[in-house]
C-alpha cells in the first residue's frame, strides 16, 4: 500500500510540472498550425450546379457505331452529329403531312453488327429517316453509350442501366414520346433471319417483351398491333413476340417496345428494306 501511495504522489507531481511548464501549450500550438487532425475529418463537398447527365461525361463525340450514308432527316440528340452529317431540310423533296406523332429511337447495344459491317445504329438512322418521310418526328439516341460505360466503370452487362439513365433524359427533355423503340439485331440461323417478297429480301423482325415489367400485357397488344399491320404489308415479316424475364426498360413507359431486326448474318440491304416497311407500320400503328 505504501509503495502504491508513492507511485500516485510521483504521477500527481509530474502532471502538476507539465501543467506549469510551457510543454503542454507548446504540444497544443504545434497540433494547432500543423492541423494534424484534419485529415481524419470527412469534409462535406457542397455541389450547387444540377448537371444533367450528357453534360457530366464525354459521350457527346462522334459515335463510332453510326455511319451514315444519306441526308439526315431525323433529329439527333448530340447537337453537334459530326462535321459533314447534318440536317438536311431540302431531302424531304415530296410533300410530308405531319402527323404530330413523335418517336425516340435508342440502341442499348449499339455496336451489334450486321455481315457487311453496319450497325443497329446504322438501322435505327434509317428507320428515324424513314419516319420523318412517313410525317413522324424521329428522335436518334446518339449518345456513346460506351463511353458512358466506361466512364461509370460498369461493365457491358449493365447496358440496360445505361440506356434506362438516357431514356429518362429524353422523356424529360422532349416531354414524352408516342413510341419508344430499342432497336437490337439477333444472332439467328440464316433461313431464319429474312423473307422475300417480289424479289426483294428483308430482314425478318421480333418483338421483344420484358415480362417482368408492371407495363408487360400492354407492351405484348402493342407488339401484337404490330406483327398484324406489318405481315399485311410484307407476309412473314415479323417473328412472333419473344416474352423473357427481363424489364428492358419497358416498365418506364408503357409505349417502349424492343424489336430485334434481323440477324448477324444479314446485310444491310436487307435490313433497311425492313426499315421502310417498319416506318410505314409505325405510322399506320400511331394513328390507329
Amino acid at each position: 500500500m505504501k509503495s502504491s501511495g508513492q507511485i500516485c504522489l510521483k504521477i500527481l507531481m509530474l502532471i502538476v510540472f507539465l501543467l506549469v511548464t510551457p510543454f503542454c501549450s507548446g504540444i497544443h500550438n504545434w497540433f494547432v498550425k500543423a492541423n494534424v487532425l484534419s485529415f481524419l475529418v470527412y469534409h462535406q463537398q457542397e455541389f450547387t450546379e444540377q448537371i444533367a447527365i450528357k453534360d457530366q461525361l464525354n459521350v457527346m463525340s462522334y459515335n463510332k457505331n453510326l455511319s451514315i450514308d444519306e441526308p439526315i432527316q431525323f433529329e439527333p440528340t448530340q447537337a453537334d452529329l459530326s462535321k459533314e452529317d447534318k440536317i438536311d431540310n431540302d431531302a424531304k423533296k415530296e410533300e410530308v403531312v405531319d402527323t404530330g406523332k413523335k418517336v425516340y429511337i435508342y440502341n442499348t447495344h449499339q455496336s451489334e453488327g450486321y455481315s457487311d459491317g453496319k450497325t443497329v445504329m446504322d438501322a435505327a438512322a434509317s428507320l428515324a429517316n424513314e419516319l420523318e418521310k412517313q410525317g413522324v418526328h424521329a428522335v436518334l439516341e446518339t449518345a456513346d453509350f460506351l463511353a458512358y460505360l466506361k466512364e461509370q466503370q460498369w461493365d457491358y452487362e449493365q447496358s440496360y442501366r445505361v440506356s434506362h439513365n438516357f431514356l429518362l433524359d429524353a422523356l424529360v427533355k422532349y416531354q414524352g414520346f408516342d413510341l419508344i423503340i430499342d432497336l437490337h439485331r439477333d444472332a439467328i440461323p440464316k433461313e431464319a433471319s429474312y423473307v422475300m417478297k417480289d424479289d426483294i429480301a428483308y430482314a425478318k423482325i421480333m418483338p421483344v417483351v420484358g415480362g417482368l415489367g408492371k407495363n408487360k400485357d400492354f407492351v405484348c397488344a402493342h407488339a401484337q398491333d404490330l406483327i398484324a399491320i406489318m405481315n399485311q404489308k410484307v407476309e412473314g415479316i415479323m417473328r412472333p413476340t419473344m416474352i423473357r424475364e427481363a424489364y428492358y426498360n419497358q416498365e418506364v413507359n408503357e409505349n417502349t417496345i424492343l424489336l430485334e431486326c434481323g440477324g448477324d448474318i444479314n446485310p444491310f440491304s436487307e435490313v433497311k428494306e425492313s426499315m421502310k416497311v417498319l416506318a410505314e407500320g409505325i405510322h399506320d400503328l400511331l394513328m390507329r
